[in-house]
């Protein structure tokens, strides 16, 4: 007859050995995908650690006449490997969970001060297409109602080209072109780059160039107001010199790992756009990144004040603006300065991502309050 306690045993060894089971299978539908040699390695490190689970069990168990060493190493050296699977495999679920349901979400917000209408499109520079082919739809019949759209992109400045390339070197940290680098990032995650869907537009913008705006500052403005800040912002002054040891070239971690899969078949490929679209969505969420960015005096927070005072000067009642997602928090607050009677009359959210070879979800949806 058993103990109670040697019955518990029996029980809890059972269940730890399913959930071992279960966790190996869940993984192996994710490591079961990779190369041969990455295999491999998490065989390796699954007998590692079940190595020294059973260096612990030796010890304390090789004086018991019903001790094996065999048989105790085999069921060890398996469960190592069971589990090695498992947490191989996390991060694939983990960031394929995030872009379905994390909160990668775009505002989409309509304002107003009871005379004018202002309507804010969050955007993401690379992303779904379905997500950039509603932006266009509502940007077409934003037009058939007698908006003006206003969009992101800071404008060069005529005659001194060497103002955009210290805009990449000084401000973003590299000698790489803003867009090829979004393209870049975009054919690597197995998305779009916003600008590839915006051709349809540009047949009104001809016929009505007062309709399209650039909302947006050039670069000597940000150069301007760099020299400013170096100035006056102490804090400034000392983040940047801080920085200025780091290396003006530095590729971009995300775009190097993918590029050295582009061999890699296509069921390794899906998975790594389903990591690259978890690391986008948590850089875009701020979770990852660099945090307290100097930059963002100028590349943020200067701009949305810009934005601001083009919306707040402009003579248009109806306005529908696409600008990075970024800049809402900050643009509303400056907005609401300069028009305190501006307010939010209603505040959805759009998801601009969604899984590969996974239709896109609806473009908006009531945020709960």
């Amino acid at each position: 007859m058993l103990s109670r306690f040697q019955r518990f045993r029996i029980q809890l060894g059972a269940v730890l050995w399913f959930t071992l089971l279960l966790v190996g299978l869940l993984g192996l539908a994710v490591v079961g995908i990779w190369p041969w040699w990455m295999i491999g390695l998490v065989i390796a490190a699954g007998l590692l650690l079940g190595s020294l689970s059973y260096l612990l069990r030796w010890l304390s168990r090789r004086g018991s006449p019903d001790f094996s060493p065999s048989r105790t190493f085999l069921t060890h050296a398996s469960g190592g490997v069971l589990a090695a699977i498992g947490l191989a495999a996390l991060p694939i679920y983990y960031m394929a969970h995030w872009v379905s349901s994390g909160p990668t979400s775009l505002p989409l917000a309509t304002l107003s001060n009871g005379k004018k209408t202002v309507v804010f499109q969050g955007m993401q520079h690379v992303g779904s297409e379905d997500f950039y082919k509603a932006v266009v739809f509502d940007l077409e019949k934003a037009l058939t109602e007698g908006y003006t759209l206003f969009y992101e992109g800071v404008q060069p400045v005529p005659g001194r080209p060497d103002l955009a390339q210290w805009f990449n070197e000084t401000l973003r940290g590299t000698k790489k072109d803003l867009s090829a680098g979004y393209r870049q990032l975009a054919d690597s995650c197995g998305l779009t780059f916003q600008l590839t869907y915006f051709a349809p537009l540009l047949a009104d913008k001809a016929l009505h160039p007062s309709r399209h705006i650039t909302a947006d500052v050039t670069y000597l403005d940000m150069k301007n107001e760099y020299d400013r800040l170096l100035k006056e912002d102490p804090s400034f002054a000392r983040a940047i010199a801080a920085r200025a040891s780091k290396s003006a070239d530095g590729e971009d971690p995300i775009v190097s790992i993918l590029v050295a899969t582009s061999k890699a078949t296509r069921d390794q490929k899906r998975l790594v756009a389903i990591l690259c679209r978890g690391v986008l969505g948590l850089s875009v969420a701020g979770i990852v990144g660099e945090k307290d960015d100097p930059m963002e005096k100028i590349i943020l927070h200067f701009r949305n004040r810009a934005l601001a005072r083009f919306v707040a000067q402009s003579p248009a009642e109806k306005i529908y603006i696409t600008y990075g997602a970024a800049h809402f928090p900050g643009f509303l607050k400056d907005l609401q300065a300069l028009d305190p009677a501006m307010k939010v009359d209603s505040l959805r959210w759009v998801r601009p991502m969604s899984l590969p070879n996974e239709p896109q979800a609806p473009v908006g949806y009531p945020v709960t309050r």
